[in-house]
């Protein structure tokens, strides 16, 4: 199915690892041109090489997406090496080991709000700028399904609750200039040892045994837990032409662990 994503510009933050990573090479096989934003440079090389290899047009990009200035210049750059922006995704996030509200310190809590929703907030205001100028263009962000409660998750639950309250935010002032606002909310990823790089925030313990997976898995109704490429495809679809009719909108991706209303 063609999506219509040829020759498009889309950036994705946090696109060499893991959720990301199946991102950026979906959209690449949809002969997109992929800005891969993230930290782990190494990684986003990595992850870049294996989409020209394959065909595909990938650039990496070092960014911090907590460093309001380095985002501005980072989004700049992007656009005059590749043009504008048409789909900005979102996917940059954190979620330490699963802790009681009382066990959190205000530095955890501090890092959860930087990583999970200002970064989202510091990336989407210079690319929608841009995009409202053109009016036109695609926003995805990626929250969680402990952003609508979760046992143990008070403070990543929390930054992505507030994710998808900004994406619904967004989709209500923006669409007059054609603009859509969506949300993927993924239920538990675990990812392979090697779709992650050394320098990737998920590079660390889930602080979860094969016991206490069976457990989430057993509550699924489908009885098996998402993997990275079940989000992107969702993302993709969101970002598409095909969704043109939906914004402000939220896809739980969790086998139906999660079915918001």
């Amino acid at each position: 199915m063609d999506l219509g994503f040829a020759n498009k510009v889309v950036i994705v933050t946090g696109g060499a690892s893991n959720i990301g990573r199946a991102i950026s090479r979906e959209f690449a096989a949809e002969d997109a041109m992929v800005a891969i934003l993230d930290r782990d440079i190494d990684q986003a090389d990595r992850t870049s090489n294996e989409i020209k290899a394959s065909g595909g047009r990938a650039t990496a990009y070092q960014l911090d997406v907590t460093d309001v200035e380095a985002t501005r210049a980072a989004v700049q750059k992007v656009e005059a090496d590749l043009g504008p922006v048409a789909v900005l995704v979102n996917n940059v996030g954190w979620n330490g080991k699963a802790e009681f509200f009382l066990g959190l310190t205000p530095d955890r809590w501090q890092k959860a709000y930087e990583l999970n929703l200002f970064s989202t907030f510091n990336v989407t205001q210079p690319v929608l700028a841009r995009m409202v100028e053109r009016r036109t263009g695609s926003i995805v962000s990626i929250a969680s399904d402990a952003g609508f409660g979760e046992f143990r998750m008070a403070d990543y639950g929390a930054m992505k609750a507030g994710v998808l309250a900004f994406t619904r935010t967004i989709a209500k002032e923006y669409g007059r200039y054609g603009i859509r606002a969506n949300a993927v909310a993924p239920g538990l990823v675990i990812p392979a040892d090697d779709d992650i790089g050394d320098g990737s925030l998920w590079k660390t313990d889930i602080g979860m045994g094969p016991k206490e997976i069976r457990n989430i898995e057993s509550g699924i109704p489908l009885r098996r837990r998402s993997e990275a490429i079940d989000i992107a495809w969702s993302v993709l679809f969101l970002a598409s032409e095909r969704a043109r009719q939906l914004t402000g909108q939220v896809v739980s991706v969790s086998g139906g662990f999660q079915m918001p209303r």
